[in-house]
């Protein structure tokens, strides 16, 4: 059964200018070691990381309203690429957490770009 759904989009250029060397703290505050090692490993990190910050904000958007917690540290979602390739979030104890709170059990993505823009929808479910 559907929980929630969530959608967000970033603009890849100014992912670009916030995210500056990929060393900085707000990419230290938002984003996990592994989404940023995946990045770095693309031809476009700035593209690969809009993506990624789309997710957690479309994450927040699905589970936000069903659940008590206060405060939403977007590293509790994190988004790699599996072994085909597709983007998958995968469960760190938190997001687990805040999903059996929510009476759900996975959350399900979809990322695309373009024209500039990194967009993605969450299920939660």
């Amino acid at each position: 059964m559907v929980k929630g759904i969530g959608i967000d989009s970033v603009d890849i250029e100014e992912m670009r200018g916030i995210c500056g060397d990929f060393a900085n703290a707000f990419v230290r505050r938002t984003f996990t070691e592994a989404e940023v090692a995946q990045a770095l490993d693309r031809p476009d990190p700035a593209s690969f990381l809009a993506g990624r910050f789309a997710v957690k904000e479309a994450t927040f958007k699905a589970l936000g309203h069903l659940t008590s917690e206060g405060g939403f540290d977007f590293r509790f979602v994190e988004t790699l690429h599996d072994e085909n390739g597709c983007p998958r979030i995968t469960k760190s104890s938190k997001l687990e957490a805040l999903l059996v709170e929510a009476g759900a059990s996975e959350a399900l993505v979809s990322i695309t770009n373009e024209s500039g823009v990194a967009t993605a929808i969450v299920l939660v479910q």
